[in-house]
């Protein structure tokens, strides 16, 4: 196969058609897995790893401004939220959104004291190995795709790219002087952090001093346990190695602008997914505009705007970053609605931002890094909103009616509904202190994209 064909393959087989039922049923290929039955509590995954007891453990401190590196490991993937039901295992929710709730990250830091893990539920850090070679204390993220593949199945996959933008984009918040890398040696970040590179695999690195990472491997790592019977998703197995990449680190991805906020920690705990928007109301330009500049100043792929209730902005589509030349003119409620597989979110929204690429331009690796560009626009969207007093919510959509939506042949990526919220949503707590919420009746997952 020439460079890009495993990415297209993959995209074609996990992309949603006009007419499917939700979930999708599966493709019919070799690599889909055609036995999976998606949402079965009985094989329900583990919210995060396990490791042995023994391991060396550190307690972190609970009082977030006496420790930046505690400060940002707990506000990009600490537990802040827990719901039960009856019958049901529990859920932890996390500072950083996922779709479905599904949470499918870990979070590793490599520094002077070792690799460590970082639990987020006891919010504390289990040495895993001896300290690798290099300067930088580097924070490392991983992917567990059996975890979000229990309720996506293949299209999970694009699942861990996207909830890994969302979370980055926390994480760089807190931290303005960190670099974002994707360009590394895949295979030699995944023995750092003892992962199999099947059932978890690294998806992007942190850097956050001056000097090179510290990702020379001083001996091996313990290897912790994914799941207690994790199913290996062969069409994403392939994906990912596809990608891989075995040279030197690349490039720092470009920083965003400052967050339009004095309480960073206090917009992280009040957000959410917004499950209800008034339609009838609208927001501000100037809030509009504030958002975009934030979430999209330095994206890489194309964003189309659905602007439906935005004071003195024509209903219409635009093209960032021209926002005085809609692409069309009128009210698009409907037609978003449909592309956004009937739910409401779409239609209700003030304005919903879409990403888009140019599939036969990428390879499997800028795939994988196209992807990860519209999770940091939902997630930078997702801390504007509730910094700007409304909220967001990212949303699912149907591929196949994008392309004529937009009028252009490209393919989507990530949808975020942004708007007016019909209720004032729970805040999280601290570390250590969850807050309880309620979950919708439709089930513990929630209907995210």
């Amino acid at each position: 196969m020439v460079s890009g064909d495993v990415a297209r393959l993959y995209h074609a087989l996990t992309s949603y058609k006009a007419g499917d039922d939700f979930p999708a049923p599966p493709a019919d290929h070799p690599l889909v897995l055609q036995d999976l039955v998606a949402n079965d509590f009985a094989t329900w995954p583990y919210p995060y790893k396990r490791y042995p007891a023994d391991l060396p453990r550190v307690e972190l401190t609970r009082t977030l401004d006496e420790d930046p590196l505690a400060r940002l490991l707990f506000l990009s993937a600490g537990v802040v939220r827990t719901a039960e039901r009856e019958g049901r295992p529990r859920q932890l929710f996390r500072a950083a959104g996922s779709a479905g709730g599904r949470f499918p990250l870990e979070l590793y830091v490599s520094g002077a004291d070792g690799v460590r893990w970082y639990d987020p539920e006891a919010h504390a850090l289990v040495r895993i190995a001896p300290a690798a070679g290099g300067e930088a204390t580097t924070v490392i993220l991983t992917g567990v795709p059996w975890r979000t593949a229990w309720r996506y199945a293949e299209r999970g996959f694009r699942h861990l790219y996207w909830d890994a933008g969302t979370m980055l984009a926390q994480t760089l918040a807190l931290a303005p002087g960190a670099r974002l890398h994707t360009r590394f040696d895949d295979a030699a970040v995944t023995r750092l952090v003892g992962a199999d590179g099947v059932h978890e695999f690294p998806l992007a690195l942190v850097t956050l001093e001056d000097g090179a990472p510290r990702l020379d491997p001083g001996g091996a790592a313990a290897t912790g346990a994914v799941d207690h019977t994790p199913r290996e998703l062969p069409l994403i197995t392939q994906t990912q190695r596809a990608g891989d990449g075995t040279g030197a680190l690349g490039e720092p991805w470009p920083a965003a602008p400052p967050l339009p906020t004095d309480d960073l920690e206090g917009v992280i705990l009040k957000r959410g997914s917004t499950r209800r928007m008034d339609a009838s109301a609208t927001v501000s330009k100037a809030h509009f505009e504030a958002a975009l500049e934030y979430a999209l100043t330095s994206v890489r792929e194309p964003h189309f705007i659905a602007v439906h209730g935005v004071d003195d902005v024509e209903p219409g589509l635009y093209r960032w970053p021209d926002l005085a030349q809609p692409l069309r003119t009128g009210d698009l409620r409907e037609e978003l609605l449909r592309l956004c597989w009937d739910q409401d979110l779409g239609r209700d929204a003030a304005f919903v931002v879409m990403g888009a690429t140019h599939l036969d331009r990428l390879d499997e690796r800028a795939y994988r890094d196209a992807q990860l560009d519209a999770g940091l626009v939902e997630g930078r969207l997702h801390l504007a909103a509730y910094a700007l007093g409304f909220g967001a919510s990212g949303m699912t959509f149907v591929d196949t009616l994008f392309p004529d939506t937009v009028g252009e042949p490209l393919a989507a990526l990530l949808f975020t509904c942004v708007g007016v919220p019909t209720y004032r949503s729970k805040g999280g707590g601290g570390p250590g202190a969850p807050v309880s919420v309620v979950v919708p009746a439709a089930g513990l997952t929630l209907p995210t994209p």
